[in-house]
């Protein structure tokens, strides 16, 4: 009687530990097949964002982009 609880509870464990291996290993696969795919940007690579040049309105105060300032629809704006 003990032997056969014994057997059983060790079937389980055999199988229940053969499917977290199993799901570990594909896991792992999918990761690997993932950074193969695309690999990592390193920080700072690829496109570089260039400060841009603010200005501060005369009038109002506000701080807007050097190229592209618009006016803040005040009559005495500058811009």
């Amino acid at each position: 009687m003990f032997g056969k609880i014994l057997l059983t509870v060790a079937v389980i464990a055999i199988i229940w530990f053969g499917f977290r291996y199993l799901s570990r290993l594909a896991e792992l696969r999918r990761r690997d097949q993932a950074d193969r795919v695309a690999p990592p940007r390193k920080p700072g690579a690829g496109t570089s964002t260039e400060a841009e040049t603010m200005v501060e309105c005369r009038v109002c105060g506000t701080w807007q982009p050097g190229r592209t300032a618009r006016s803040c629809g005040r009559a005495d704006c500058p811009y």
